[in-house]
């Protein structure tokens, strides 16, 4: 079992991504967003802004909650 599954990417102005990795929890993971957001001057609520967890079955979009995005 992966003990770090949630990561997230936030667009940067310059054009990449910019990646947030190995948090354990999705509330840990949704705050280092946030902070993260909040320094690169990037709006959290941009539908660009994604967090995802990887699990045995592969990497998937999930929302704060850590429920499957879609």
């Amino acid at each position: 079992m992966n003990k770090t599954p949630y990561t997230f990417e936030i667009p940067c102005k310059n054009g990449g991504i910019c990646e947030g990795e190995g948090f354990s929890a999705i509330e840990e993971c949704v705050n280092e967003c946030k902070i993260m957001c909040k320094s690169l001057g990037v709006d959290y609520n941009d539908r660009e802004v994604k967090l995802f967890m990887t699990d045995a079955d592969g990497k998937w979009e999930v929302t704060e909650e850590g429920e499957l995005a879609g």
